[in-house]
């Protein structure tokens, strides 16, 4: 395997761990003990592969499942939100959000800018070149709801809140919603 592939598969890994462990203080020694790195080599790797540091990083995932939070579990308060990404207090939560996205919390939970939000998440696209093990399983009948996006990549979000929406409004045994 060439360095580039190894590399890959250790951040894969790491990229992993964060995944898994987004809600639980991750720091930059664990994750380079993960990659199997010194800290040092890491952080300046990590860097050089995103292109932003490993904490970043880290915060901007935080960022993003709080804006799906804040968006599609609108009964979820800003305050449980902005701690369980990890910010000491709702105040340094709003200034980080409103520094990335260009939205408050309360107004994004209003009126989501997802273009601007788009943007900012498509610079951190990671791409899986490892081969996914597919099974074909039988289950029961079972109804599905459906809405299909059509229009700008971009505002499939807005398409999930419509479809959420009317899911809520319906009493619907099973929803299986895929993007």
């Amino acid at each position: 395997m060439s360095k580039t592939g190894a590399y890959a598969a250790k951040f894969s890994k790491v990229f992993d761990h964060i995944d898994i462990h987004l809600g639980e203080a991750l720091t930059l020694e664990q994750l380079s003990e993960v990659a199997n790195f010194s800290k040092y080599h890491f952080h300046r790797q990590f860097s050089e592969y995103v292109g932003i540091s490993v904490i970043r990083y880290v915060q901007l995932m935080r960022l993003k499942r709080a804006s799906y939070r804040l968006v599609f579990n609108r009964l979820d308060r800003i305050t449980d939100i902005a701690l369980d990404a990890g910010f000491e207090n709702p105040e340094s939560f709003s200034r980080a959000f409103k520094n990335t996205f260009g939205q408050s919390p309360t107004e994004f939970r209003r009126n989501p800018a997802w273009k601007p939000w788009n943007e900012r998440y498509k610079l951190l696209s990671r791409e899986r070149k490892q081969s996914m093990e597919v099974r074909i399983v039988d289950c029961e009948q079972t109804k599905v709801a459906a809405l299909e996006h059509r229009g700008p990549p971009e505002l499939v979000n807005d398409s999930a809140s419509v479809f959420i929406k009317a899911a809520r409004s319906y009493v619907i045994s099973r929803c299986i919603f895929a993007i």
